[in-house]
């Protein structure tokens, strides 16, 4: 089936481009167009047919020496069926109109190169009677004529002529040759359709034919829809991708088109990647970031504070915070009674000396404490805490942007940029130590 697609594409592709390449077939695959100018209902244009007529009578009784009189009939002729090409055209319906225009200006160099005339001050009709005429010399009709024969007749000969069918429409007979292909498709379609209701693939019957849409379009009988076909051919190849029975995927042509863009995407990647490097070394060497930081700093400065200042009086007013700190205190005041050796000189320090010492202790930490909690719920505590924080925050911005610890942050990261550009430029794929895989063969090339 995947062949089967790609042919069916192929000739869709090759009926869609026809028209615009039939002049090159003509030329050099004629071939080509004799078999099929008929599927296109193209054939010769009567009106360019037959001046290639006259011209082949009048070269051949120029080369058998014919009397003028004999040739001014055939010249006459010829003449007046280039006033009916140039009034009504016959290259407009196949959209060969400048070889028209390429058929007057080469008669014109011509008769340029004859010493007669100006061809630019002439009108095309009159480039056409003086080209097919005996003047001013019999003898220089027939060169005129080889030339024709031998440059300008191609242009005439590739013209065609292409009627409308019942319908108005031009004539294409393309659907006798895509008529397989879809009967093809269509009954592949509907066994697929039938199979996934057999295995229940999906929870309703009508989800098939949504999940595989570009098929469904695919078979639609209207040209227009052809080209959805394409998707047939992808969904065909991933198929047989995650089949265990397929080769699909593991072949020659999908281990080159793997390899290959894999060095693409590499390429794009490194690119992108040493662009925004680059664009971030500019950044921090003309002190960019440090903008960004007060900028940052100084919009979201007041909330943070407000943030942290609730913090720390929560913190400072908690009942559990308020015993942890107790107990450490309690702790560091026994620990102060034995380190001093002046409280150790005093008479029962277990017994008077140590309770005193908690006790005092704990007397001022708890009005500290107590005092500070009611300074942090008034709002003036409440505004010097926001107050200290601002403080602390203008001064981590401005160690970080102004003092040595932003210099040595700069150029450390100038320098770490520096390394990874170094090692974002080297091509992986290219290196000789790296074990690659063929694209021929399933090993590893050694």
């Amino acid at each position: 089936m995947v062949y089967l697609a790609l042919v069916n594409l192929g000739l869709i592709i090759f009926d869609l481009t026809y028209l615009w390449l039939r002049p090159t077939y003509f030329e050099h695959l004629p071939v080509v167009t004799r078999i099929y100018d008929p599927v296109k209902g193209i054939e010769p244009e009567p009106l360019t047919e037959r001046y290639l007529e006259l011209a082949e009578d009048v070269s051949g009784q120029a080369s058998r020496g014919a009397t003028p009189d004999g040739l001014e009939t055939s010249l006459s002729e010829l003449r007046e069926l280039s006033a009916e090409m140039l009034d009504d055209n016959p290259f407009e319906r196949s959209g060969l109109e400048t070889n028209l225009i390429r058929l007057v200006l080469e008669m014109g160099n011509k008769l340029e190169e004859e010493g007669m005339v100006q061809h630019r001050e002439l009108e095309a009709q009159e480039i056409f009677d003086l080209f097919w005429s005996l003047a001013p010399d019999p003898e220089r009709l027939e060169p005129r004529v080889v030339f024709f024969q031998s440059d300008l007749a191609a242009l005439l000969e590739v013209n065609y002529l292409r009627r409308y069918n019942l319908g108005g429409e031009l004539t294409d007979h393309f659907w006798l040759i895509d008529l397989p292909f879809l009967a093809i498709f269509v009954v592949e379609f509907f066994t697929r359709w039938y199979l996934a209701l057999r295995r229940a693939t999906y929870p309703r019957w009508f989800f098939f034919p949504i999940f595989n849409w570009y098929d469904l379009l695919g078979i639609m009988p209207f040209k227009q829809m052809r080209l959805f076909r394409l998707f047939r051919i992808a969904s065909i190849y991933v198929r047989l991708h995650r089949s265990e029975h397929s080769m699909i995927g593991d072949d020659p042509i999908s281990r080159t088109v793997k390899y290959i863009s894999n060095i693409i995407s590499e390429e794009i990647s490194d690119m992108v990647s040493l662009r925004i490097l680059n664009e971030t070394q500019e950044e921090l060497r003309e002190g960019t970031h440090k903008r960004i930081i007060r900028s940052v700093a100084d919009s979201h400065r007041d909330a943070l504070a407000a943030q942290l200042a609730i913090r720390v009086r929560e913190l400072l007013t908690n009942d559990e915070v308020r015993q942890q700190a107790r107990g450490f205190l309690d702790t560091n005041l026994d620990n102060a009674v034995e380190s001093a050796e002046a409280l150790r000189r005093l008479p029962l320090p277990d017994v008077v000396l140590r309770p005193l010492v908690a006790s005092v202790g704990q007397a001022v930490f708890d009005a500290f404490a107590d005092t500070l909690a009611a300074t942090l719920s008034s709002p003036e505590g409440q505004q010097a805490v926001k107050a200290m924080i601002e403080d602390a925050i203008d001064g981590l911005v401005m160690e970080i942007t102004e003092g040595e610890l932003e210099q040595a942050v700069r150029e450390i990261s100038i320098e770490v940029i520096g390394h990874m550009k170094e090692t974002v430029a080297v091509r992986k794929w290219a290196l000789p130590d790296q074990p690659r895989r063929s694209i021929f063969t399933r090993d590893p090339i050694d």
